[in-house]
């Protein structure tokens, strides 16, 4: 009977420890989830959480401008002209210039007494028919000399040259770039611009409907 009796004893010890112990769990995991601590914000992971607004960037295209590249034009080569040294140029003009007519009556303008007298304001100017131009001395064309030369014309009734002289001389000065006048140049000038002038070829002056002996300038350039 004692036996039996110390048995049921320590049974009842036994499920009273398993119970106290149960008992022990259970507060202590309602302490757990009473007393935690809370963070201050979610520490969750969020994965995969988008705005249905997107930003939508427009696509570059990247293009590169090539740098303009200059052509030169080929130079085309200019043919070699060669004037000899003693040729002249000979040119025909045929030209005839009416007589304006003004109207008015200024009664008769009297005549030169003599045929031989020069009428310096004619009632028509006389105008070339034929030139002949001088060709630039060779030694000059080298030198790079630039004359202007002047000369004075007396045509006769026939409209021929009867006399020609030089009323001026001018020469181009490099350190001022000017033509300045000068009492003579060289290299012939003087002789081959008079040798042509003395060959050109006028219509004569007319003054009251009649040829008359006049004068007349012209520039000869040279270089």
């Amino acid at each position: 009977m004692r036996h039996w009796d110390f048995i049921e004893r320590r049974e009842s010890a036994y499920f009273f420890r398993i119970q106290i112990a149960v008992i022990c769990c259970l507060i202590l995991f309602i302490m757990l989830f009473r007393y935690w601590p809370v963070g201050d914000g979610d520490s969750r992971l969020v994965i995969g959480s988008f705005n249905e607004d997107r930003i939508l960037m427009p696509e570059f295209i990247e293009t590169r401008q090539q740098a303009a590249v200059e052509r030169v034009a080929p130079l085309v080569p200019r043919p070699e002209v060669t004037v000899p040294d003693e040729e002249v140029v000979d040119v025909e003009f045929d030209l005839e210039i009416s007589v304006v007519d003004t109207g008015a009556d200024f009664g008769p303008i009297p005549l030169p007494e003599g045929p031989g007298d020069i009428v310096e304001q004619p009632d028509r100017p006389p105008n070339v028919r034929r030139i002949v131009e001088p060709v630039t001395p060779a030694q000059a064309r080298r030198d790079g000399v630039q004359v202007e030369i002047v000369v004075r014309y007396v045509v006769s009734e026939r409209g021929e040259v009867e006399e020609a002289v030089i009323d001026e001389i001018r020469m181009y000065n490099r350190q001022t770039g000017r033509f300045e006048v000068v009492a003579d140049v060289g290299y012939g000038f003087r002789e081959i611009t008079l040798e042509a002038a003395r060959q050109w070829l006028f219509h004569p002056a007319i003054y009251q409907d009649r040829p008359v002996r006049s004068t007349t300038r012209h520039r000869f350039t040279f270089g």
